[in-house]
């Protein structure tokens, strides 16, 4: 039986973060909201994954996990994908000053390769999803209020754990439960 798989970066909601999300649900542009609870940051897309191989997931994590200490992120800004032109995600940033994040993530992503998992074809970009656009009804709006947290701080963040998820596609949006955690 197989899931479709991703290690995260879990980002708790604060009220900052809770702001900007109603402030895009506003705007009345067709929108598939990422619920608040579930919004992180994607280490490693795993894709389609075999249960029996949750084991040896969190194993080879774990073990590229053993050079790293807990360190801190910042959540900052706000954009999408591909554009402002053309958007398709609405995201909000990181800064990651030590390239620690980077780090963990290729760490991760070698670790796995022997496993079957394919190396991404891109850098890593971490960012966190907040919105998938379906539309470009009311996109001007849509631009207007992303422009207007483009310099917000929404939080800092001590990052100590990743965990393994498995996504469930519904008509609503996505829905993760986690199935493993792996700590710094």
């Amino acid at each position: 039986m197989t899931f479709r798989g991703f290690i995260s970066l879990d980002i708790e909601p604060n009220e900052t973060i809770r702001t900007f999300m109603e402030d895009l649900e506003s705007t009345g542009a067709p929108l598939n909201m990422v619920s608040p609870e579930q919004i992180h940051i994607t280490v490693k897309f795993l894709g389609d994954t075999e249960e029996d191989k949750i084991d040896d997931i969190f194993d080879k994590v774990n073990f590229a996990l053993k050079e790293f200490e807990p360190f801190e992120i910042d959540v900052k800004g706000t954009g999408a994908f591909p554009h402002l032109g053309y958007m398709k995600v609405v995201w909000m940033g990181t800064e990651d000053p030590t390239g620690t994040l980077k780090n963990i993530a290729h760490r991760v992503e070698e670790e796995l390769v022997p496993l079957g998992f394919e190396r991404e074809d891109r850098e890593f970009s971490p960012h966190i999803t907040v919105a998938r656009v379906k539309g470009g009804k009311n996109k001007n709006q849509l631009r207007e209020t992303i422009e207007s947290y483009e310099d917000t701080h929404f939080t800092s963040l001590r990052v100590n754990r990743l965990k393994l998820k498995k996504s469930i596609l519904k008509k609503s949006g996505a829905e993760y439960t986690t199935l493993k955690e792996m700590y710094l």
